[in-house]
């Protein structure tokens, strides 16, 4: 059920209408059957929800018996079986095959399964729940709905935020009731989500599949500017999709947690990824960084634990060399500004630039970012980053006389262009003033309702319905 379709419109609204005609108590009942309603609507998802069962069933006793047990031994194996039981579904769903063909290539015989929806999400939620009970953070949820209603939640399943159980569970265990200003702003987060998703999104998604899936039969131009507008697309296409997913919650009465924070306003690449899908990046902090040491065990201790932390990030995002590929380049870029801040002795919190020297750094590090999601596009796309690279040296000088008529045979009209780049430079002046449904939601209504006619008409005239495909819905 994807959240751009009709069909999820209507179930949302249903849901919610009759989410509050509850009572509090039976409200995260109503959840829960929402959400195994949504994860089973696609009939894929209902040969697999045994796997979300298990993964909530299995870490949802081992987090009561951690609760109570005292021997260290029999802890980590309750640790253990946690682990086991969320990695190893992971595994063999997501990185058998990979894995499998790396080390026996020939002889091994493929399973080629299809991941089921979220798995990636669901797991990585429960088991931090589970490692958070083995570190006594907070106490363990003692209703099986409740929290399994936090691992199946149906706004976040899909491309997340990846929840954690100390900000969600607090909130499933007391209601909001109805409130206006919440719902409104529930409201008007979806609608900005399905403006970046439907329209901006859209508007170069077409060129980017096209030059992506066939690089060699293109120029050098044209794949520099797949390049740089993938990380447009992917940007707009996630961070829609996530403002779709906390605008939904929103208006059930659940704050999720942020995934982005204008992270193409950066002026480092350090800094970019600390705004960028931060409840992946929070989770790796939080339960691999950390533990490893951080930064506390001496620099190049710090830098190896950087290193990893990316290694693993391109592993979560699929089992492709691709990816692995584009976390070690990004990995090695995080260590190097890292490496330079400390030569050059530079504050943490330095005295911001001029304006024009902002601008340029900001535009550095986002041609940075867009030449290493290179191979996470390549990945995506089934291409060869090699190709790519390669061609983006080649043939400037003869696809210049007909470049415009190129970029219309290739996917990208000057419409789609103007829609893209108008639309972008919007987005991105609105989120440089901070969330964006709050502030807005502070306008005087003879600004404010133009504004939402304005973006519901660009839906109407530019969006592309019933064509969206949520990139990280796959991971």
């Amino acid at each position: 059920m994807d959240f751009n379709s009709l069909v999820y419109l209507g179930f949302f609204c249903a849901v919610a209408a009759v989410n509050y005609l509850l009572p509090k108590a039976a409200r995260p009942w109503l959840l829960l059957v929402a959400s195994y309603a949504f994860y089973l609507y696609d009939p894929r998802n209902a040969q697999l929800v045994a796997l979300l069962l298990s993964a909530t069933l299995i870490t949802w006793a081992c987090g009561l018996a951690l609760e109570r047990l005292t021997n260290p031994w029999v802890r980590r194996l309750f640790l253990c079986l946690s682990f086991l039981t969320c990695m190893g579904v992971l595994f063999f769903y997501k990185y058998y095959d990979f894995f499998g063909e790396a080390l026996l290539g020939s002889y091994f015989t493929p399973l080629k399964l299809a991941a089921p929806l979220g798995l990636s999400y669901f797991t990585f939620a429960s088991l931090g729940y589970a490692v958070d009970q083995y570190q006594g953070k907070y106490p363990p949820e003692k209703n099986l709905f409740r929290y399994a209603l936090f691992v199946s939640f149906f706004p976040a399943i899909v491309t997340g935020p990846i929840e954690q159980g100390d900000h969600l569970l607090p909130q499933l265990k007391a209601p909001r009731p109805f409130d206006y200003d919440r719902c409104a702003g529930g409201l008007f987060r979806m609608l900005w989500g399905y403006v970046k998703t439907m329209v901006i999104a859209e508007a170069v998604s077409p060129y980017v599949r096209q030059v992506y899936s066939h690089p060699a039969d293109y120029a050098g131009p044209y794949l520099a500017a797949a390049a740089v507008l993938f990380s447009l697309y992917l940007y707009m296409n996630f961070s829609g999709c996530c403002d779709l997913a906390i605008g939904s919650a929103r208006i059930l009465g659940y704050d999720l947690l942020e995934n982005f924070e204008s992270p193409f306003l950066s002026p480092t690449f350090r800094e970019l990824w600390r705004r960028w899908h931060m409840s992946l990046t929070g989770w790796f902090r939080r339960y691999l960084y950390v533990p490893l040491g951080g930064s506390r065990k001496g620099l190049f201790r710090h830098c190896m634990n950087l290193l990893l932390v990316f290694l693993f990030s391109g592993l979560w995002h699929g089992a492709d060399w691709g990816y692995l590929w584009w976390g070690l380049a990004s990995g090695l870029l995080s260590v190097a500004g890292l490496l330079f801040d400390k030569a050059l002795k530079r504050p943490k919190n330095p005295q911001p630039l001029p304006l024009p020297l902002r601008v340029l750094q900001v535009l550095r590090t986002y041609l940075l970012f867009s030449l290493v999601f290179v191979f996470f596009a390549c990945a995506l796309y089934g291409s060869s980053p090699a190709v790519m690279f390669a061609g983006m040296f080649k043939g400037w000088s003869g696809a210049l006389p007909g470049l415009a008529s190129g970029f219309v045979a290739a996917g990208l009209d000057a419409a789609s262009a103007r829609v893209a780049l108008i639309g972008a430079a919007f987005v991105f002046a609105c989120e440089a003033l901070g969330n964006v449904s709050q502030w807005v939601r502070k306008l005087p209504f003879w600004v404010r309702w133009p504004l939402y006619y304005l973006l519901c008409l660009s839906i109407l005239f530019f969006g592309a319905f019933g064509q969206s495909a949520y990139i990280y819905q796959q991971y």
